[in-house]
């Protein structure tokens, strides 16, 4: 395996960063969050469960460490030369204090403490071995550093985009009467698997029925009923990089309240689309999505976001929601590069439910629509 970006591309990410640290007065930096991590430096790997972290200074190279066994990924996917493992007996944060002493680091040291996989006794742990060195937090230094993505970045979306729309297209025509929810599963994840996809950071969505009502409702054993709506939702995975597509197919005609569900979440889709662009902010964007579904009279069925930045994930999550999210408290302008997923749902528990959403460009003028479906009944397009 060879690093996804150019060495010229990886630099840049690291030196914007490291421009930060000296903003921020630090010496050196201990990155956990497999995103960021991946980010800085290309670095990925499905054993990112176990410790490793990034440790960076203000200036100079940075060192990866990581199980020994592990070794071998970094070296395949990075550019780096500071790459040191450590041993399943040895303590890898006291390793870790060590990298970063080595580092001559002795006034203000940057850790993450909402890393999922640096847990609070390790942040307390790595905190008591390094000493009395100040210790600040920088959870969201890089975080907002990814938000906007560089021309190479929108094209790995690009590529995970069209691999989503090829899963979507073909679950889509595989969701017919008698088939069973893991049938159209088994034919998303081998679609998206053919057509280039990686390990993905969240499994596919597949809902038919009443179980369409129930948010993140993973396949089942049920067998798809004609007359109702089959709701899927999956994100590919190109460099770890996802682009992220819901969309509903009925198998025959709809009841009118279900009808009502599928028109009004199409047309606060279109409508929330149209102000992704620079001058608005994801609070604007999130208010029209509310207002259209308001205005058929199901507001009582929409009780979340309307979308998240996307980018690089790995699992339990394929989006970068913590980053930013379309939901009112958000008062940031759109950019140019920003990526994120618009995805209003309407559901009724036990009834059924109906999506569609659209992971969307931010560019100079109109937003570039990247995830999209065709397929509305299994055999019909739109």
């Amino acid at each position: 395996m060879t690093p996804v970006f150019s060495r010229e591309e990886q630099s840049s990410r690291l030196h914007r960063f490291q421009q930060e640290l000296q903003q921020q007065s630090l010496d050196v930096a201990v990155v956990n969050t497999p995103e960021n991590i991946c980010w800085l430096t290309g670095h990925q790997t499905p054993g990112y469960y176990t410790y490793q972290c990034l440790v960076v200074p203000a200036e100079g190279e940075p060192t990866l460490l990581m199980r020994e066994t592990e070794v071998v990924n970094g070296e395949d996917t990075t550019y780096l030369d500071d790459i040191h493992g450590f041993a399943d007996t040895e303590d890898p944060l006291q390793r870790t204090a060590d990298v970063v002493r080595s580092r001559g680091a002795s006034s203000r040291v940057g850790l993450e403490s909402r890393s999922w996989f640096f847990v609070p006794e390790n942040h307390s742990r790595l905190v008591a071995l390094l000493g009395a060195t100040e210790v600040v937090g920088i959870d969201q230094l890089v975080a907002q550093l990814r938000l906007v993505k560089s021309p190479a970045e929108v094209e790995r979306l690009r590529a995970s985009a069209a691999i989503t729309n090829a899963g979507v297209r073909a679950a889509a025509l595989a969701a017919v009467p008698g088939a069973r929810e893991r049938d159209v599963a088994a034919v998303a994840f081998a679609t998206m698997i053919q057509e280039g996809s990686e390990y993905v950071g969240m499994e596919p969505f597949v809902a038919s029925g009443p179980r369409a009502g129930n948010i993140h409702a993973s396949w089942s054993d049920r067998v798809i009923q004609p007359g109702e709506g089959v709701l899927l939702e999956m994100a590919a995975s190109s460099g770890r990089y996802h682009a992220p597509l819901m969309h509903t197919v009925w198998t025959g005609e709809l009841d009118p309240e279900t009808a009502a569900l599928a028109e009004a979440c199409r047309q606060a889709r279109d409508a929330t689309v149209a102000l992704v662009r620079p001058g608005h902010t994801p609070a604007e964007t999130h208010a029209r999505c509310r207002a259209t579904v308001d205005s058929f009279g199901l507001l009582d069925t929409y009780r979340k976001r309307s979308g998240y930045s996307v980018g690089i994930a790995f699992a339990p999550d394929w989006g970068e929601g913590h980053i930013l999210s379309l939901q009112e408290t958000e008062h940031r302008e759109f950019q140019p590069g920003m990526v994120v997923h618009v995805v209003p749902t309407l559901r009724r528990a036990g009834v059924g439910g109906q999506g569609f959403s659209a992971t969307v460009l931010v560019t100079e003028g109109e937003p570039e629509v990247l995830t999209r479906c065709d397929v509305t009944e299994p055999g019909l397009q739109a």
